[in-house]
Order: C-alpha cells, then sequence, then structure tokens
C-alpha cells in the first residue's frame, strides 16, 4: 500500500474525467465541466493550470484548445488579465476547426448554455467538495507556481488530500515536490510510436525523486506500455495510472496491465465500456 491506496482487487479502476465533463455543448476545462462532473458522481477530475507573464494561474489545456474555442493566437503566457476575463469559449467553433470533441450528452442538471470562459485556479478549487480530488497539470510553470498553487488551495478550505500535482516537464515536476513534498506527484510519460524510452531508467528517475505515481499513455499515438514495463512500475513502489483512455480497446488494455486509475474523455460512456469486460468495475 501507498499514499495512493491502492485497490483491493486488481479490477477495481479509478475513472477519472479528464478535463471535467464536457462534450460538444460544455467545453473543456470549464466551470461547468466541472461541475457537471461533479454532479454526475465523479471524485477525481483531471485539470491544467499555467502561471502567465501576468501572475494569473489560468486553466486551460494548450494554445490549440485556447485557438479553437476562441479564435485566440496568443500563447496561454502571454495573456492579459482583461483577455482571461473577456474571452469567450464557443463549443461549435470549435468543433468547426476540428477539434476532438465528445457527442453532447443528456445533463442530469439545467442545462448549461455559456456564455463559457476560462476559469482561475481559485474558481475551479472552489468547485471541489469535500471528497474530491483535482489531478491539476503543470503548464507553464515558474519559481512561483508551487507557492501560489499551494496558497490557492488553503485559500479554498481544501488541503494535499484532495490534490495531485501532475506533469509531463519531470523537472517542473520535481521542483514542485521539493518546495512541496506533501502533496501526492505524478509523471505523465508519452510513449510516441518513435520513442526509444528507457523505462528501467525512468521508473528509477522517478522513484528517486519521490514523485509518487508513473502515468504513461495509451492514446493512438503512443506505444503500447507492456505488463512487464508495468510490473517495473509497481516494484519500484511506485502507483501504476494511465491516461488517454478514450476507447472500450484501450480500457481493455489499461485493466489487463493493472492500472490504478486512468484519464477518460469520455467519462459516462467508460462506465458501459466496463460492463463488457468480465470482472471489472470502475470507481468514479
Amino acid at each position: 500500500m501507498n499514499e495512493y491506496n491502492r485497490q483491493e482487487a486488481a479490477l477495481k479502476i479509478r475513472n477519472i474525467a479528464h478535463r471535467g465533463l464536457w462534450d460538444a455543448a460544455v467545453p473543456q476545462n470549464t466551470l461547468d465541466a466541472f461541475r457537471r462532473a461533479w454532479a454526475a458522481g465523479a471524485t477525481w477530475i483531471e485539470t491544467d493550470f499555467h502561471h502567465t507573464i501576468a501572475g494569473q494561474m489560468v486553466c486551460v489545456h494548450a494554445e490549440g484548445e485556447l485557438r479553437a474555442y476562441t479564435g485566440c493566437e496568443k500563447a496561454i503566457a502571454e495573456l492579459t488579465p482583461d483577455e482571461v476575463a473577456s474571452l469567450r469559449l464557443d463549443p461549435a467553433r470549435a468543433i468547426e476547426s476540428g477539434l476532438s470533441v465528445p457527442p453532447a450528452m443528456p445533463c442530469d442538471q439545467a442545462p448549461c448554455d455559456g456564455p463559457f470562459r476560462i476559469p482561475f485556479l481559485d474558481e475551479v478549487l472552489a468547485t471541489v467538495p469535500p471528497y474530491g480530488t483535482v489531478q491539476a497539470e503543470i503548464k507553464g510553470y515558474s519559481p512561483q507556481y508551487a507557492d501560489i498553487f499551494d496558497a490557492a488551495v488553503r485559500a479554498a478550505g481544501l488541503s494535499e488530500c484532495n490534490i495531485v500535482v501532475s506533469s509531463f516537464n519531470f523537472e517542473a515536476l520535481a521542483d514542485f515536490h521539493a518546495r512541496k513534498p506533501s502533496y501526492r506527484t505524478l509523471w505523465l510519460v508519452g510513449m510516441s510510436r518513435s520513442s526509444e524510452h528507457d523505462i528501467p531508467a525512468m521508473v528509477a528517475r522517478c522513484a528517486a525523486a519521490g514523485i509518487g505515481a508513473f502515468c504513461p499513455g495509451m492514446t493512438v499515438h503512443d506505444r503500447p506500455f507492456t505488463p512487464a514495463e508495468a510490473d517495473l512500475v509497481r516494484a519500484a513502489g511506485l502507483s501504476f495510472r494511465v491516461y488517454g483512455v478514450n476507447s472500450p480497446e484501450a480500457l481493455k488494455t489499461a485493466a489487463s496491465i493493472g492500472a490504478e486509475a486512468f484519464t477518460c474523455n469520455y467519462w459516462r460512456q467508460a462506465f458501459d465500456w466496463a460492463r463488457e469486460i468480465d470482472g471489472l468495475e470502475l470507481l468514479p
């Protein structure tokens, strides 16, 4: 057992709402998407926070999504406070731009008709229920990031128990951990087919830095992560999680290699996929 509370059964896997519960009607990484996720029964969400040069902590994935939803061509780091406040996210525009968007699904709550905007860190944390966990991906890191993030968590009445800090940027993640060691941390690892990752060395690096979880990708662009590699992660005492589980086939693979949790763009649909996999139970 480690700080991630590994599940008692190998086929109990946590289903994490990636960027909230979003679709063709409600944009990703918005307050509406997060509120919908909590209201639908999610206990974990994943999202992204950038520290801009103006000193703001804003919630948006990357420039591609910013451009698709708003038409804004600026780098996220260069957005001014007025721009963050005034930009509006248009789901129809994102679809027309070619962004892959889950189909709209019936919502148990009142419909979310917008206008949708980019939220700030404190606004996202204000949506989190006492039982909720936010997997917060570091974007646009700075030396001030850890202190600003921690202060916002405290101001929201939350604690480290409500947070897992993740990043593809190992140096940023290790620096955050060194500054705020009480937070759980998770290293996101892209597994593109052209990569020649030295998985044993990467796992050892992760463990040596005190980072608690190793999380490879399972998107269509990623090479499969093998059962033997998953065993290496567990043998190092790390939590083993995966990201990009956006199809029934990917869920079957995640279950077969013993992933403890995964992020999914199709949070509701994943529960239906799991019913077709013998012995698998998803935790919300």
